[in-house]
């Protein structure tokens, strides 16, 4: 199994480079011709005799290198635009999760989870109970700003397990826990939970988990956003 991105992959900083290259030659066709407009008044001024750039020509010249920033100037805002855009709404792919219940009931609350993650590369085969799975992990979430310059969210998952609908059930059941990492109690996550939010750059850290129902054959994917973990059933096969 192998985990395919569905978002298109559409890289605004073309726009933003070609802006800014087209506003810098814009900006410098408007110095040189302030130069040599105010080159030519102080020779009108000191009687020099210096050939007219003509009114026409020096306005439609005025005119077309106002075009050419303002043109430019839009393809900047919209790079820029189309950069926040997808800094805020990436969804980063971390996990296949494929469902299989167990049993010749539709309701039956033993089911095998195929789970491949991202990471790692690697596919388990895990056993659990319940009326839904849920995986768990670690969110470090960046401030928004380095969001903006493409700092993405870091993310550890942890956890695979089942989840009853009830209380009730969640008490008197047996529940099944799966460990998704080898050191559960990783000095690194440790440190970030204690100290995160005091860290610069840092905006929070926190433990998000994501859940669905388990009575039929599914396939999910997992992404990690800026928020948190995200579950999308796949569509097709």
């Amino acid at each position: 199994m192998k985990m395919q991105n569905p978002i298109p992959e559409i890289d605004p900083n073309y726009l933003v480079y070609a802006g800014a290259v087209g506003i810098c030659l814009g900006l410098g066709l408007l110095i040189y011709f302030l130069y040599r407009r105010t080159r030519w008044i102080i020779q009108v001024l000191s009687k020099d005799k210096g050939a007219s750039p003509g009114l026409l020509a020096s306005l439609r010249n005025l005119v077309m290198i106002t075009i050419w920033i303002s043109l430019f100037g839009m393809i900047l805002f919209m790079g820029f635009f189309l950069r926040a855009y997808h800094a805020f709404t990436f969804e980063e792919p971390v996990a296949e999760i494929i469902i299989h219940p167990l049993g010749d009931k539709p309701t039956s609350k033993t089911l095998l989870v195929e789970l491949f993650c991202a990471h790692s590369q690697k596919t388990r085969y895990l056993m659990i109970r319940g009326d839904q799975w849920m995986i768990e992990g670690d969110i470090l979430k960046w401030d928004n700003w380095l969001n903006f310059l493409g700092l993405h969210t870091r993310y550890r998952l942890t956890r695979l397990r089942g989840r009853y609908m009830t209380t009730e059930a969640e008490i008197e059941q047996a529940r099944t826990i799966h460990s998704l990492v080898d050191d559960e109690n990783d000095p690194f996550w440790r440190y970030l939970y204690r100290y995160g939010p005091q860290l610069p750059f840092v905006s929070t850290v926190y433990g998000n988990a994501a859940y669905q129902a388990s009575g039929e054959n599914k396939h999910y994917l997992i992404f990690v956003g800026t928020s948190g973990f995200v579950v999308r059933e796949k569509e097709g096969k």
